[in-house]
């Protein structure tokens, strides 16, 4: 028998959810290429705020060599 969840696992549990329900409205409204693009723009703009807030030039490093590979991908 497992153990009931934690309360901020259940937090992150929820988030998962609802990202994953926003990348599906994405996918649907826009198509498959598009809507994921979407989709992604969305969390770096989220997350490149929360970092941003925060200080932490790291995170912002890694945000915008994700994006820099996303661009190569589609472009090469």
């Amino acid at each position: 028998m497992s153990r009931p969840l934690l309360r901020g696992e259940i937090r992150a549990q929820r988030s998962r959810e609802y990202l994953m329900k926003q990348q599906a409205e994405f996918i649907q409204k826009h198509g498959e290429d598009l809507g994921a693009f979407y989709f992604l723009l969305m969390l770096l703009q989220t997350h490149g705020k929360k970092a941003q807030r925060r200080g932490d030039v790291q995170a912002l490093r890694l945000l915008a060599h994700d994006l820099h590979a996303v661009y190569l991908k589609h472009t090469q």
